[in-house]
């Protein structure tokens, strides 16, 4: 039986912590390597393609939350969410836009390249323009701002509201309809 010093479990003691943190720095965390082989930031990248299943009923809650919700019937309407219903004029009810709304898949995509847009549930693009990133956390869609959490699954942006909101401006509602502030989107592409 060997008797063990002090001195000689510290030195065991220290090359089993070396030989954890070699290991742990060798795995990278679990993290896959970047296409140059450099490990992914903690804020994962924005391009690629984002997708929900979004509901009327969702909308008009973004829309109400936002203090947008006197435009909700206008909003559901032009979105297709009720088939054939093309104009808040079309709804039976103004007052609850979303009876015999169906859900919609919805998409958007960003480019490498600095495109943003969105896709409809049959593919169509609906929506473009330009994106640029700024800060850690938001993203500029044309002139309106959002704050932005991506990860490799989920995306999520939370308007920030230009000032015309308060009057029901077209880039209000087009934020809250891009975002329904902030519930999640996944990557499917």
């Amino acid at each position: 039986m060997r008797i063990r010093t002090p001195s000689a479990r510290r030195r065991n003691l220290i090359g089993v912590v070396a030989i954890c943190i070699l290991t742990l720095a060798a795995c990278g965390g679990g993290e896959k390597p970047q296409r140059d082989g450099s490990k992914p930031s903690p804020k994962t990248s924005i391009v690629g393609v984002w997708t929900r299943l979004t509901t009327c009923e969702q909308r008009v809650k973004a829309l109400d939350d936002a203090g947008l919700g006197k435009y909700a019937a206008e909003s559901v309407a032009g979105d297709s969410f009720i088939p054939g219903v093309t104009d808040a004029d079309q709804l039976e009810d103004k007052g609850d836009p979303c009876r015999g709304a169906k859900p919609a898949k919805h998409s958007h995509f960003f480019t490498e390249d600095g495109q943003f847009g969105s896709l409809d549930d049959t593919g169509q693009q609906v929506d473009d323009g330009p994106y640029r990133l700024v800060g850690k956390d938001s993203v500029v869609i044309g002139e309106v701002t959002f704050h932005y959490t991506a990860t490799r699954d989920t995306l999520t942006l939370e308007p920030v509201l230009p000032d015309c909101a308060k009057s029901g401006c077209f880039d209000a509602q087009w934020a809250v309809a891009v975002s329904y502030n902030g519930l999640p989107w996944d990557r499917t592409g």
